[in-house]
């Protein structure tokens, strides 16, 4: 079976933190910790669009780690709680990473699908363990991290840190 290394992109291929704290403004808000109900809502439907996607960074580091895996003959696969809706604007910016073409395939956030990362994450991963030998995950939420390694003790996750 090909072994397979998994990105996620928001805080690992890409550095959102511009776009996570202009949506933070325009909701009103000096952190995510003091939003509820509608503002909550509001907040991750502006975070999860492409309004300031513009403000987003490629990660050198961990885009060169992936274009280096695939250098070694590992399959790379994007993971992302992106929705699909930001397809086109996510594919620009593995471009972007110099990962076009080494990256196999990028599992989206289906229309609708409001589960926590960590429960979506874990459902992509087991359907890749099914077809590939996953080496390694990396991904900047504690809570898909933890998620990951209770379910799959077997495979590296590793924490990747804020930029």
């Amino acid at each position: 079976m090909e072994r397979v290394v998994v990105f996620d992109v928001d805080g690992v291929l890409v550095d959102s933190s511009a776009r996570f704290r202009a949506c933070l403004e325009e909701v009103g808000l000096r952190s995510l910790a003091e939003a509820r109900g509608f503002r909550r809502r509001v907040f991750w439907e502006c975070f999860l669009s492409s309004r300031y996607i513009y403000l987003d960074r490629v990660r050198v580091e961990y885009a060169s780690l992936a274009r280096s895996y695939a250098e070694r003959g590992f399959r790379v696969v994007v993971v992302t709680g992106r929705p699909r809706s930001m397809e086109v604007e996510t594919l620009a910016q593995l471009r972007e990473a110099g990962l076009e073409g080494l990256v196999s395939e990028v599992f989206f956030r289906g229309v609708g699908d409001y589960r926590g990362d960590s429960v979506f994450k874990v459902e992509v991963l087991r359907r890749l363990m099914s077809r590939y030998v996953v080496e390694v995950v990396y991904d900047d939420s504690e809570d898909v991290v933890e998620a990951l390694r209770r379910e799959f003790p077997g495979v590296k996750v590793v924490l990747v840190p804020p930029p």
